[in-house]
C-alpha cells in the first residue's frame, strides 16, 4: 500500500488481483485495496485459469509463495505488479514473478530484492522512531 500511495496510484474502480490467500499477506492486503475502493479478486494456486484472471487486472499483487510463478504469459501491457515474494534460488533471491519476463511487458513492477521487503523495512523503522519519540 505505501508504495502505490508513495506513486499516486488512485485505485478507486481499479481491478486488482491478489494471487495468494495467506493471513499474513494475502487477505490483510485485499481488505487493504477495497478499504481503497479497488476491485479485488483474491486468486491463489489452485484458481482455475489463473492466467486469465490476472490479464483482467489493471493491478497484481503476488503473495503466493511460488518462485516465478507470475510469468509472461500471466500479464499484459499497461499493467502494475507487486511482488511480495521472497525466495532464495541457486543463492540468489527471487519473487513470486518472473521479472526479466514480466518487466518488459507490464508498465510498472517492484523488483526483488529492492522492491516491497525494502519499503517493509522502512516502514518498520518510521514506527519505532514514532514510538521511541511517545
Amino acid at each position: 500500500m505505501e508504495i502505490l500511495d508513495y506513486y499516486d496510484i488512485d485505485l478507486t474502480g481499479k481491478k486488482v488481483t491478489v494471487v495468494g490467500r495467506s493471513m499474513v499477506v494475502g487477505k490483510p492486503v485485499a481488505m487493504l485495496l477495497l478499504s481503497k475502493n479497488a476491485t479485488v479478486t483474491i486468486c491463489h494456486t489452485k484458481t482455475k485459469n489463473l492466467q486469465e484472471e490476472c490479464k483482467k487486472a489493471d493491478i497484481i499483487v503476488a503473495c503466493a509463495g511460488v518462485p516465478k510463478m507470475i510469468t509472461s504469459e500471466f500479464v499484459r501491457e499497461g499493467q502494475t505488479v507487486i511482488d511480495v515474494g521472497i525466495h532464495v534460488i541457486d543463492d540468489k533471491l527471487c519473487g513470486d514473478v518472473d521479472y526479466e519476463s514480466v518487466s518488459e511487458i507490464v508498465d510498472a513492477i517492484t523488483p526483488v530484492p529492492g522492491g516491497v521487503g525494502s519499503v517493509t523495512t522502512t516502514v518498520l523503522l518510521k514506527h519505532t522512531v514514532m514510538s521511541a519519540g511517545k
